[in-house]
């Protein structure tokens, strides 16, 4: 896998590939096709083309996911790909307690009889890289090892060990302890800090050999080259949910590479479990074919909705009048919601089959009164010398919570959210800004900085509020300076005085903090931001900061 200029994963799709895989059809017939399954072609020369995909689709990362959903769109494979594992007794991995305070969980697949070459090689590393940067969270929440089969005996052990252990890692011709591996290879230094040194997760065969120091480095005796044509899969990680869709991954591109696979069981105490189970298909249920249409702009049948869903290689059935249950693929972990169907079947029914309709309305849009206001703040305030910042509502507990020192959570979470960096909705501005601060430490100083933006209050009554936040960063910057410019804008823009009343707040400093009033209503605090939290954003500078509630100092 590579990476664009945008830091979305790219791959790349030799054009020789695309005529072998498709030969019924006009290769540029099959370009022109890629953006209808969700890729962007990126760049185009004589010998092949670059794709970009987005992340939460790493099947897309080999030209075997590509291809598999291609085939759906074209018609000649539909409905859920069927990968047969066989079990085989013989395949065990027991694992030991120890790694449940490090690493608890593993998965495992076996895959023969398809010999190797360089390309597939390739094909399958970038995977790999992919899996790891993506849904893995760079190897802290799972990671992977390919592994040549012929040199492994059954069964296998995983645990952990002291950092004393020897064995030869990938790439070296001698041994190196754990201890060395860690600090002193290029992997080690990496992603040492994912482990406790003093006690290693490995993986060893019944002859004692290790294979495996997830999540740092494979051995190197069973390293996968040109010629290979057995292979043993593990993944690793702390999320067993992660470990499973990383291994079901990586089972469906074995499955079209032409592998065949064996299935491996996991030893925990006296419990046993298959890796992988083929009934584990996701279903979401009660999906309304009313919203289907009506986010589309179509009049499907449950029967063409169906038909439309099995060209992207899902599947459904029908509950009831109006209602279907739709089955997804493990590997396709990018579907959570009824949108997200929504999405599929325009992918089935074909984009460039959707034709634009007249709205029902006339009327032209103009801007709110509200934005009007908005826009007059703005100009204020950058002409006071600040510069406008814009956040994302979605932002995470670590910096509103955590960096905050607040005492209670208090926050609307997000369901099901795809990113630990964005699971709650913000109910102040002053943590984005804080964080924007702290993300341009080395840029020149003064730095001023505002915010108009939502937040989500939950103990109001009208939870979602329009709030602005100012922020003066550099040295010597004090309350009266910050309180200058909240007053030159109530005068510009309110054409009103306010007060500020001495008060206490977990942000600022103890008696250079106030609340702001006007018309005896609180709207606002201003102060100079704690230590302690200029000191948990890693901020050089001291702060002057205020927020305002400007969906009550419109109201009032």
């Amino acid at each position: 896998m590579v990476k664009d200029a945008t830091n979305m994963p790219v791959v790349e799709f030799p054009l020789e590939d695309i005529s072998k895989l498709f030969p019924d059809y006009e290769l540029e017939y099959i370009i022109d096709m890629l953006p209808f399954i969700g890729l962007d072609l990126e760049y185009r020369d004589d010998k092949c083309i670059r794709l970009e995909y987005s992340p939460n689709r790493p099947d897309f990362s080999t030209f075997y996911g590509i291809s598999r959903s291609l085939n759906g769109l074209l018609g000649k494979e539909i409905g859920i790909p069927k990968f047969q594992v066989v079990e085989n007794k013989k395949n065990l991995i027991n694992v030991d307690k120890s790694v449940s305070n490090v690493r608890p969980f593993i998965a495992a697949i076996v895959a023969k009889g398809h010999k190797l070459n360089n390309k597939t090689i390739k094909q399958i590393v970038s995977m790999q890289e992919d899996l790891h940067n993506g849904i893995g969270r760079r190897r802290s929440k799972a990671s992977i090892g390919f592994h040549n089969l012929n040199s492994i005996e059954f069964p296998l052990e995983y645990t952990t060990t002291s950092d004393n252990l020897s064995f030869i890692p990938l790439d070296h011709t001698s041994t190196l302890t754990l201890r060395q591996i860690l600090d002193k290879t290029e992997s080690g230094i990496k992603f040492g800090e994912l482990l406790k040194r003093s006690i290693c997760p490995i993986l060893k065969d019944s002859r004692k050999n290790v294979i495996s120091f997830p999540p740092i480095i494979n051995g190197e005796s069973t390293r996968i080259k040109d010629g290979i044509d057995n292979l043993f899969v593990e993944v690793t990680g702390i999320d067993k949910k992660i470990v499973d869709n990383v291994l079901a991954n990586l089972i469906a591109t074995l499955a079209e590479i032409g592998f065949e696979l064996e299935n491996v069981s996991i030893k925990y105490d006296s419990n046993s479990s298959l890796s992988f189970n083929s009934d584990t298909n996701t279903i979401l249920e009660n999906v309304k074919i009313d919203y289907i249409n009506k986010t589309l702009g179509l009049a499907l049948s449950d029967v063409e909705i169906i038909d439309c869903l099995r060209k992207s290689r899902l599947d459904a059935n029908v509950i009831d009048v109006g209602r279907i249950n739709c089955m997804i693929p493990s590997y396709r972990i990018d579907i959570f919601s009824p949108i997200d169907v929504v999405e599929e079947v325009a992918i089935g029914y074909g984009l460039y089959n959707l034709e634009p309709s007249l709205p029902e309305y006339t009327l032209y849009g103009n801007k709110s009164k509200q934005n009007y206001f908005f826009d007059k703040i703005r100009q204020s305030l950058v002409g006071m010398g600040l510069t406008e910042n814009i956040n994302f509502i979605l932002s995470n507990k670590d910096i509103h919570y955590n960096k905050m020192k607040i005492d209670r959570f208090d926050f609307f979470t997000v369901n099901n959210s795809k990113s630990d960096e964005h699971n709650v909705l913000r109910k102040s501005l002053l943590p984005s800004l804080l964080f924007s601060l702290s993300k341009n430490i080395h840029e020149e100083y003064p730095q001023k900085l505002f915010e108009i933006g939502e937040v989500f209050v939950p103990e109001k009554d009208k939870f979602e509020r329009w709030n602005l936040c100012c922020a003066s960063a550099f040295n010597g910057v004090t309350y009266s300076e910050i309180k200058s410019v909240l007053q030159t804008l109530m005068e510009i823009c309110f054409a009103t005085k306010f007060e500020t009343r001495s008060s206490e707040n977990s942000s600022f400093i103890r008696g250079r903090c106030a609340d702001i009033v006007h018309k005896e209503k609180s709207i606002g605090a201003i102060g100079e931001i704690s230590p302690i939290i200029i000191d948990s954003f890693k901020i050089k500078m001291p702060v002057a900061a205020f927020e305002l509630d400007l969906t009550e100092l419109l109201r009032i």
